[in-house]
């Protein structure tokens, strides 16, 4: 089959090079000059793991970049994969419809196109699309289709999913195109109504948030107690029959270790809208804007332990920009935060990143043991495989590490001189 992919953002360069890699002939459509100009030239501006191997692979051969619609028509199907911000308190849909009257104004009402929605949109919105845009082309079948696609892991998620989900407006719609697409990937599969689609992702990652918010409320009460580690009594919840963990969700552990809060562009955006969503439905949303209030708080409370542990004069490396490892993505990022926070009170510090350049108005440097060993007091913001090598320098005089993610073990370093003050374990206790 022939594919169109609309918008060449981090979920849509994903979903065109892996379906390229699948031997689909795809086209990818950016409007954007900067980001299609880049493209053509080869090049990708984002970082993800095995991404740029298979852009580099299926470049000009399966897969193809345009800055125009006009070959709409070309396609089996198309996927619409444009950003949806939340912005001026409400989801902004402006891309989206765009998108929708571009299609619409180079179609010609005669080819069969399956037309499919990625981005994340507030429920109800593919049924406006329908009844708006789509109820006049019998031959435009819409469809929406959420995208689950971790930063850091998203071409094996896309490649390995746990579940697709085919949102349609009835169970006749003619859904064998997607059907056949997605035959050879090896999960589950469910066939639901535009809304249960839509709710899905909102589901989702607004259960993985509340989790995050969960054990970060908690962490919060173990950092005013003494001899009190979050992380140990984390096992004990995880050894409940009723979770299962050992057989159902290994990974669910990963959302309960205590940190400084979540970033990046899809928890804190689908939270909120999903907030706004039940808010114009007259819905009590109070659960929900608890989990937004926590992970708030979870800043304000991380630096309130760098206040209790640095003093004003000290010279601060800031391990990790990214909002979380294996990407590049800064958006909401806790470190500016804290990178702010230390600028306002004149404290000297510099960002430590292997792929982040700039943070906000801060310079991020490579990781490097020289650079490291300048420095006696350290934040780890986000859990990079390279600062593993901190375990071994031999640092001969006294360091303090705080750890805002739980990444470090006291007994893996190789120096005795190390201070590792981990949130969740009685941070704001005197030792």
């Amino acid at each position: 089959m022939n594919i169109g992919v609309i918008g060449a953002g981090f979920v849509g360069l994903v979903t065109a090079s892996c379906l390229a890699s699948n031997k689909n002939p795809v086209t990818c459509i950016e409007i954007n000059k900067k980001k299609i100009n880049n493209l053509k030239s080869k090049k990708i501006t984002i970082f993800e793991p095995n991404l740029k191997k298979i852009f580099e692979k299926k470049f000009n051969k399966t897969l193809f970049f345009k800055d125009n619609y006009e070959d709409i028509n070309r396609f089996d199907i198309i996927f619409i994969t444009v950003g949806t911000p939340y912005s001026s308190n409400k989801v902004n849909l402006s891309s989206i419809k765009n998108s929708v009257m571009n299609i619409l104004k180079n179609y010609n009402k005669k080819k069969k196109i399956t037309i499919v929605i990625k981005s994340t949109i507030p429920p109800g919105t593919t049924n406006y699309l329908q009844s708006k845009f789509f109820s006049k082309f019998k031959n435009l079948i819409l469809i929406n289709n959420p995208e689950f696609l971790r930063e850091g892991n998203a071409v094996e998620d896309f490649n390995k999913p746990d579940r697709i989900i085919i949102g349609t407006k009835t169970k006749r719609d003619n859904i064998y195109k997607i059907l056949s697409l997605y035959k050879s990937f090896k999960c589950n599969k469910f066939v639901l109504s535009y809304e249960e689609s839509e709710v899905s992702k909102y589901y989702s990652n607004s259960f993985f948030a509340s989790l995050i918010s969960f054990s970060n409320q908690f962490a919060q009460l173990c950092d005013n107690l003494p001899n009190c580690d979050l992380e140990k009594i984390n096992k004990t919840l995880l050894s409940d029959k009723r979770i299962s963990i050992s057989k159902t969700i290994p990974k669910l552990e990963n959302y309960l270790i205590p940190g400084i809060g979540f970033g990046g562009s899809c928890f804190p955006k689908d939270v909120e809208g999903i907030i706004k969503t039940l808010k114009n439905k007259k819905i009590n949303n109070s659960f929900l804007k608890s989990i937004i209030n926590i992970n708030d708080e979870s800043m304000q409370h991380g630096f309130k332990i760098i206040n209790k542990n640095f003093k004003r004069n000290s010279k601060i490396c800031i391990l990790g920009a990214s909002f979380k490892e294996n990407s590049d993505d800064t958006r909401k990022s806790r470190t500016l935060y804290v990178a702010n926070k230390l600028k306002e009170l004149n404290i000297d510090f510099q960002i430590i990143d292997p792929k982040v350049k700039k943070l906000g108005k801060h310079k991020c440097e490579p990781f490097s043991k020289q650079t490291i060993k300048k420095y006696k007091n350290f934040i780890l913001m986000t859990k990079w495989k390279n600062f593993e090598n901190l375990y071994k320098l031999n640092f001969k005089k006294k360091i303090k590490i705080l750890d805002f993610r739980r990444f470090f073990k006291k007994n893996k370093f190789k120096s005795k001189h190390v201070d590792l003050i981990s949130v969740g374990y009685s941070s704001l206790i005197k030792k």
